[in-house]
């Protein structure tokens, strides 16, 4: 069906030679030609990204802090001037721009992000630091110099586990996913939003000041500690295994069934997710727990659910711990493996990219026509 839009173009040609008797030059009909084809192409693209493009969140570590104080910038500015006599000459003005203070971080994935006081003042005092000022000199600097300051995070003990020092930070990744929208048996059951407010599940958390949570809860109080310590996991140690964990309590009363509904619904997690789910009773005995993700391997998963389930309460930190040696083998399913299914195009699509073609088409051939 797609196939024939590309025809359209050559279509277009033959209207304008049989239908309109048009005998301009060859250069005419190659222009309506490549236009058309050109057109068709860009928009069959952009609608075919949109349907095979997910988001999946990865982490990192803010590595440095820093700081721009605000300043105005001298930008020599070549002025055309008329003097009284009517001659031209030129010469040189001074504008001034003025830059704002600015904070920025910079992460152990190799990211510049823009952040504030609060931030910049919060990590350092985390830190134990005291920020290091520094200056730039410069003729196109009003005043001829202006200030900055700068931090970097303490170097880590080697082969620690965990360091209350490390600042978590989630950015989005766009990568191919061809499943999604495609017919294949990978494919799960499509839950609406409004079905899974109904069975209880969880939707991806919100990126709040540079960092999403690890463990999403609605039942069960969790302590700070236990979500600043899985989120220092998704930001140290789950990039180095291409991974990102999500810990999901659950009532165990939903039963060990609302696991797969919470697969469904996120539509097999995405790449590089590790989603644990946690069935826990009113006394926080883990009383079932399901894992899923795309690995080819499934030993991490069943190795998992079986620790939570075999060491009864639930304990975060103890699984924490476990967890950091036990996930170092897990290797994440490489989606180009999916590159051989096929994603149709959604109705709606169809028709706007025929539509869109069909007046390109009208548009060149009524100004090739009014032309000649």
């Amino acid at each position: 069906m797609i196939a024939a839009a590309y025809l359209l173009p050559l279509f277009a040609c033959l209207v304008l030679n049989v239908g309109f008797h048009f005998r301009g030059d060859w250069t005419d009909y190659l222009f309506l030609f490549l236009t058309g084809e050109v057109v068709v192409a860009a928009l069959h693209y952009t609608f075919y990204y949109f349907r095979t493009h997910a988001e999946e969140y990865v982490g990192s570590i803010v590595q440095s802090l820093h700081y721009e104080a605000p300043w105005t910038e001298l930008v020599p500015q070549t002025v055309t001037r008329r003097d009284s006599r009517g001659n031209t000459y030129t010469t040189v003005q001074i504008r001034h721009v003025y830059h704002p203070e600015k904070y920025y971080f910079t992460t152990t994935r190799g990211s510049a992000m823009a952040t504030d006081a609060g931030f910049f003042y919060s990590t350092v005092n985390l830190w134990g630091v005291s920020p290091e000022r520094f200056q730039w000199v410069g003729s196109r600097i009003r005043g001829g110099v202006r200030y900055g300051l700068n931090a970097t995070m303490p170097s880590t003990v080697p082969m620690m586990v965990d360091d209350v020092r490390w600042v978590s930070v989630t950015e989005p990744h766009n990568y191919k996913n061809k499943i999604r929208n495609s017919s294949s048996i990978f494919k799960h059951r499509r839950i609406s939003r409004k079905e899974a407010r109904e069975l209880g599940l969880y939707d991806y958390p919100a990126i709040v000041q540079h960092d999403a949570p690890a463990i999403l809860s609605k039942h069960f109080p969790v302590a700070p500690d236990v979500f600043d310590r899985w989120r220092r996991f998704n930001g140290y140690w789950a990039p180095s295994r291409q991974m990102r964990v999500y810990i999901l309590l659950f009532k165990a009363s939903q039963g060990v069934g609302i696991a797969e509904m919470q697969r469904a619904y996120w539509q097999g997690g995405n790449k590089n997710e590790f989603v644990v789910c946690i069935g826990v009773d009113d006394k926080g005995t883990v009383d079932w727990a399901r894992v899923f993700s795309w690995a080819d391997s499934q030993q991490l998963e069943v190795e998992t659910a079986d620790w939570l389930v075999s060491h009864g309460k639930l304990d975060l930190h103890a699984f924490h711990s476990w967890f950091v040696a036990a996930s170092g083998s897990w290797k994440r399913k490489e989606f180009a493996d999916f590159n051989y299914l096929l994603v149709p195009l959604r109705l709606w699509q169809i028709l706007t990219l025929y539509a869109v073609s069909i007046a390109e088409n009208a548009l060149f051939i009524h100004i090739l026509l009014s032309h000649h």
